[in-house]
């Protein structure tokens, strides 16, 4: 019998367009993830994080990283080189994505809970959740069909909140390639995610992104 979590238990999120980067959500509320990845720097250590949130009122909190927990392998050697590369930023763009970030808050800890460390048993689980892999699914639309005037609706700033929130989690320059994705200046994104933040279709408070944030 597989260790694994059963379908509707597992929750993977990818971090890259080629699905090589991602995070898995341990089931239950305590907020861990392990990070993934297929690049060749990632091949001798584990990585944990544990989500949070930044404030005690969930539909105006941002989900951020809490905790890192590193654990190296086959003679590999702590260094700070491994933490400064970690995609620590995209990881939070990633669990707040429209896409996810429902899904996220279900499996995080109250506000004012206790904490426990990283746990020794991994549970009746087992470390199936370490492991899992992401599905392949269809990315959300990039370009958006703008209405003609100066007064949109919900469902355009919903659709530039989705393919922005996608972006922000795979690229370093979510609103460039946005722009060019829909042939309008970036400073044209700029204002949609601003608006589509002013409305609830993002969250607020995102931590800026050299080239990234918008």
């Amino acid at each position: 019998m597989s260790d694994l979590p059963t379908a509707p238990d597992r929750l993977v999120i990818s971090l890259a367009a080629d699905d090589k980067e991602w995070l898995s959500l341990r089931h239950g509320t305590t907020g861990w993830a392990a990070y993934r990845s297929e690049r060749p720097s990632s091949e001798k250590a584990l990585f944990f994080v544990r989500f949070g949130l930044d404030r005690e009122e969930p539909s105006e909190a941002l989900i951020v990283v809490r905790e890192v927990l590193i654990s190296f392998s086959g003679g590999a050697v702590a260094s700070s080189r491994v933490l400064r590369e970690l995609p620590l930023a995209r990881m939070e763009q990633a669990v707040n994505q429209p896409a996810w970030r429902d899904k996220v808050l279900q499996r995080l800890p109250n506000w004012n809970a206790v904490q426990i460390p990283f746990p020794e048993d991994p549970g009746p689980s087992g470390i199936g959740w370490w492991l899992a892999h992401p599905h392949p699914y269809a990315s959300p639309k990039i370009t958006v069909d703008v209405p003609a005037g100066r007064s949109r609706p919900d469902e355009f700033y919903e659709a530039v909140a989705r393919g922005f929130g996608y972006l922000a989690s795979v690229s370093k320059r979510p609103a460039q390639e946005m722009a060019e994705a829909n042939g309008v200046p970036v400073t044209t994104v700029h204002g949609w995610v601003k608006e589509a933040r002013r409305r609830g279709f993002l969250p607020a408070g995102e931590r800026s992104r050299k080239g990234g944030a918008a």
